[in-house]
């Protein structure tokens, strides 16, 4: 019988595997997605929940041939930026990162990792300084919200890290006082009631003013319409304005409703009548999780493009009309481009009740459109772009046939927009400005706008 090969402990992924003794690290910076990094004889090591500066015993959870990761087993010595997280599930939850990190530190590393990601596109652009989120803490407005059953209760809350097992979450601090009141109803009503062991998820979403909760409940597929109603009675009496009941695999099919599904925001009016204009979106469409935040983006983004009168502006992937509302005031023509058919109906009713009637909406998936609109010689001056996660590579290829001479990214995922530069790069477009925003405070996130011109 063939014996096994003897183990040795020659490298540091075969010495300390999992389970093995802790090691003593010391935490040098903070990486994309979070964790911080530390090195040992030379292997990059991901470390949970550090900070820069931290004296640390990790223990291993995983180990690769050019990285491991790990977990903090206890501070031998805190970093100068450490400060107390005041969660008591930030240990384990793995909603927000960096909430033990002094925000000025968590400032100077978001603007570190940009220069870092970007560093092969940023040649001569200016990069002007981010801008901080305010406030830090109790500013987002929108949860999505996990559960799962968990014997005769279900638990409601959060992943934690790196699993799908959910922290059973009665309080955020990223979300204000009165948000949290209204959640603790809803989980309090929900958290024995036989009938919640149907769901999936929840999204609570609030408007800007007026106090009004939107509550999207999302269950399996076993759950009836008499379910349904049950677990919307129950939402209504925890203090929702509107509640909607769906299959999680199917939003359109509505099993249940009751009052409005809707939250609204505000905007600014950038040209014309003074004041501001509300925006409606369905529960089910998306929007910026910091209100206040997203109005000062957007008119950064109106000023940096510049659309003159006798301009046409392309919107791509538009939601609800959070930009091209505003740009339209200030053009000839948006064309808008949404797949969602819940956002896209939002945006033609925010249109109609701003009074805008220089958009035209496009239906269905911005590659195939542009794509078309190509294929058609349509032309614009200028193109604006605010993609999910995963970027825009699909919609650049044809973009160069458009004619636009000046495009703004918004983007929200720094490696999937390194990429997209690379393509725009070879369509003739190059970065000339580049500025971060603070939207997603004591987490590792950042929205980046970039404009960029064709040379």
């Amino acid at each position: 019988m063939r014996r096994p090969a003897k183990k040795t402990a020659s490298t540091a992924s075969r010495s300390h595997r999992p389970g093995r003794s802790p090691l003593a690290l010391t935490v040098e910076s903070l990486a994309w997605g979070g964790k911080a990094i530390a090195r040992h004889e030379g292997k990059v090591v991901f470390v949970s929940k550090g900070t820069p500066g931290d004296h640390v015993l990790v223990t291993l959870d995983r180990t690769k041939s050019r990285y491991a990761e790990g977990h903090i087993e206890a501070i031998l010595r805190p970093g100068e930026d450490r400060v107390d997280p005041k969660c008591k599930f930030f240990s384990h939850c793995g909603g927000c990162q960096w909430l033990s990190l002094r925000y000025s530190r968590q400032l100077g590393e978001k603007e570190a990792l940009l220069r870092s990601i970007l560093r092969h596109h940023i040649g001569e652009a200016v990069v002007d300084p981010i801008v901080p989120s305010e406030p830090q803490t109790a500013y987002r407005h929108r949860g999505d919200f996990h559960v799962v059953p968990s014997g005769r209760e279900v638990r409601i809350g959060f992943y934690q890290e790196g699993s799908h097992h959910v922290t059973n979450l009665d309080l955020c601090l990223l979300f204000d006082r009165d948000y949290n009141d209204t959640y603790g109803r809803l989980r309090s009503a929900l958290r024995e009631a036989q009938v919640a062991q149907l769901l999936e998820g929840l999204t609570l979403s609030r408007s800007e003013t007026g106090g009004h909760y939107a509550l999207h409940m999302k269950t399996s597929p076993r759950a009836t319409r008499e379910d349904a109603q049950s677990l919307a009675r129950l939402a209504r009496e925890a203090g929702c304005g509107g509640v909607l009941v769906t299959p999680t695999p199917r939003p359109g099919d509505v099993l249940a409703g009751e009052g409005s599904h809707s939250v609204r925001f505000r905007l600014e009016r950038l040209q014309g009548e003074l004041g501001e204009m509300e925006l409606g979106a369905d529960v089910r469409s998306f929007t910026q999780t910091h209100y206040a935040m997203n109005r000062r983006m957007v008119g950064t983004a109106a000023e940096w493009l510049s659309v003159a009168r006798h301009e046409r502006l392309l919107d791509l992937y538009s939601g609800v009309g959070n930009f091209a509302l505003p740009l339209a005031q200030l053009c000839s023509e948006v064309v808008s481009v949404e797949s969602s058919p819940f956002a896209l109906a939002d945006s033609k009713e925010n249109a109609a009740r701003a009074g805008v009637y220089n958009m035209r909406h496009l239906p269905g998936d911005a590659a195939e459109r542009v794509k078309d609109l190509a294929a058609r010689s349509e032309k614009f001056d200028a193109i604006l772009l605010d993609p999910p996660r995963a970027g825009a590579r699909g919609v650049i290829e044809h973009v160069g046939h458009l004619g636009a001479r000046r495009i703004l990214y918004v983007s929200c995922n720094l490696p999937s927009l390194d990429r997209d530069l690379t393509d725009f790069h070879s369509k003739g477009y190059f970065p000339v400005r580049l500025q971060p925003w603070d939207l997603f405070a004591q987490t590792y996130g950042i929205e980046t706008l970039c404009l960029l011109e064709r040379r």
